[in-house]
């Protein structure tokens, strides 16, 4: 079960310069922040019909 979880859902490392506030408000909620981010960006993805 987890080596086909990974497979759905790989990683990329890269990266990308982002808003300091953005950043600061995500980093406020604590821990967790880089995936509650990437929530929020599939979230607005989802919205478009991009994923």
């Amino acid at each position: 079960m987890r080596l086909a979880r990974q497979q759905r859902q790989r990683k990329v490392l890269l990266t990308v310069r982002y808003d300091a506030d953005i950043i600061a408000a995500f980093r406020a909620e604590g821990p967790g922040w880089q995936t509650r981010m990437n929530a929020a960006l599939r979230s607005w993805l989802a919205a478009k019909g991009k994923v």
